[in-house]
C-alpha cells in the first residue's frame, strides 16, 4: 500500500515528538502507521530506534530487519542494526550487515568505522587500522564543505557563522589531520579580527 498524506503527516508529528524525546507519543503514531503502511521504511526504522533507546533490543531488531526486508539498501538501518549486534557480542552478524552496506556505499565513514570495530573485536588489527584510516580520509573530505562555507560567510562579514563552520571542520578533522593546523590558524585569525573590530 502506498504512503498516504495522512501517514506522512503522522510520521512528521512522530519525528517531532521523537526529537523532543516524547517517545511514547511518537511510538503510538508510528505503530498506527505501521499497521496501515508496513512498507514505510522511514517509519519502521524510527520505531526500531525508539525500541532501542527503550532497551527493547529484540523489538528494535525485529523492526530493523523488517525495514531491510522492504529496502535492503537502507543504510541507516544497517548501521543501527550493526551497533545492536556489536552491543550484544554478535560479531559475525554485525559483519554481515555491514559488508552488504559497504557493497552499496564503500565510502561511508560510519560504515567503515563500525566495520573497523568488528575487525578489532576479531583481533584483525591490521584490517581495523586500514578501515579507520579510510574513514579518516573520507571525514577529511567532508570537512571541506565547512571550510568552504566559512570562506563564504567571511566574504559577507558573517564572522560568527564562519567560526562555527571552522570549529565544525576541526571536530571532523581531529587533532592528527595535516589540515587541522591551517584551519586552527584561520580560526585564530578570525578571532583576532573580531577582537580588533570590537576594541575602541
Amino acid at each position: 500500500m502506498p504512503v498516504t498524506e495522512q501517514s506522512l503527516q503522522r510520521y512528521r508529528t512522530a519525528r517531532k515528538y521523537y526529537t523532543e524525546q516524547r517517545f511514547e507519543e511518537a511510538l503510538s503514531l508510528l505503530l498506527e502507521n505501521h499497521r496501515t503502511v508496513p512498507d514505510f521504511c522511514a517509519n519502521s526504522f524510527l520505531i526500531g530506534k525508539i525500541c532501542y533507546f527503550n532497551d527493547d533490543l529484540a523489538e528494535a531488531e525485529r523492526y530493523w530487519r523488517h525495514t531491510l526486508e522492504v529496502n535492503c539498501d537502507h543504510l541507516d538501518t544497517r548501521k543501527w542494526l550493526a551497533r545492536l549486534y556489536l552491543q550484544e557480542g554478535r560479531i559475525e552478524e554485525a559483519q554481515g550487515v555491514l559488508s552488504q552496506g559497504l557493497a552499496v556505499s564503500s565510502e561511508d565513514a560510519e560504515l567503515l568505522i563500525l566495520m573497523a570495530k568488528v575487525k578489532r573485536l576479531q583481533q584483525d588489527l591490521a584490517g581495523a587500522i586500514e578501515l579507520y584510516l579510510k574513514a579518516q580520509a573520507f571525514t577529511e573530505r567532508l570537512s571541506e564543505a565547512s571550510i568552504d562555507l566559512a570562506e563564504i560567510y567571511c566574504s559577507f562579514g558573517l564572522t560568527e557563522r564562519a567560526e562555527e563552520e571552522l570549529n565544525r571542520a576541526l571536530v571532523l578533522l581531529g587533532e592528527n589531520s595535516s589540515i587541522s593546523p591551517s584551519v586552527s590558524a584561520a580560526l585564530e585569525q578570525l578571532e583576532e579580527n573580531k577582537s580588533r573590530e570590537g576594541s575602541p
